[in-house]
């Protein structure tokens, strides 16, 4: 940001900022939610604390508490659970909610598995997350043309996935993130999109004006020009500087 005799202009840095404070505004009142969130995706943990309860009623058929854990947790997105576009929870957190999207089921999942000694791993593609396990079976949205990261054994490994649509992509990330979200905030967003470039773009224009703006000229010594003759009293003339 320059300044120029009272006038703001906005440098391009600037404006990126103002719409990147804007849109974590919006979307985050609450940044703790987005921290947490990154800390918990970064290194997903089973928590056989928070599901001991609910593992102690369900079989060892791995197939069978993946239903029930679905059926016990309905699909819900971030935007309804949480008021927020995305967020990972904790196991703890995803059992208090009662619902959840993928990730939230994905990790109770997980820590049932744990706590019954079933070996899993937890699988992400691009726009899902699931649990792979002993006599899994594939789906079409759970399937290893689909991974893009693998967890097994605690260790992160990334590949590029050999199932993959663009127009797919972008399809699920609308219905993610953007359908569900409120009207209010919807309305926040884009007014504050649309107008900070405007009042970036008159600041910077009122600056310009102010640069461009000619000064007037100001008299020297007090409004007397310098070096005119004038009769000194012996009637002779003389210079004054």
């Amino acid at each position: 940001m320059s300044f120029s005799r009272g006038s703001m202009s906005f440098s391009r840095g600037t404006r990126l900022f103002l719409l990147f404070w804007w849109a974590l505004v919006v979307l985050y009142p609450d940044p703790s939610v987005l921290v947490a969130s990154f800390r918990n995706i970064a290194e997903p943990r089973a928590d056989v604390a928070a599901v001991s309860a609910l593992a102690g009623r369900l079989p060892d058929d791995p197939r069978e508490v993946e239903a029930e854990v679905l059926r016990r947790l309905p699909y819900a997105t971030d935007w309804e659970v949480g008021g927020v576009p995305w967020r990972f929870p904790t196991a703890a957190e995803a059992v208090a909610d009662g619902r959840g999207d993928c990730e939230a089921r994905a990790v109770v999942l997980m820590s049932v598995l744990a706590a019954k000694g079933i070996p899993y791993n937890l699988r992400n593609s691009i726009d899902h997350m699931w649990v792979d396990y002993p006599g899994k079976v594939p789906t079409a949205n759970e399937n290893d043309a689909l991974v893009l990261a693998d967890r097994e054994g605690g260790i992160l490994s990334l590949r590029l996935p050999e199932d993959f649509d663009l127009r797919r992509e972008v399809e699920s990330k609308i219905a993610l993130f953007w359908d569900p979200m409120p009207w209010a905030r919807r309305l926040l967003l884009a007014l504050g999109l649309l107008l900070i470039p405007l009042a970036a773009r008159r600041a910077s224009a009122g600056a310009l004006t102010q640069v461009a703006r000619p000064r007037r000229a100001r008299p020297c010594g007090g409004g007397r020009q310098s070096g005119v003759g004038r009769p000194s009293p012996a009637g002779k003339y003389s210079i004054s500087s």
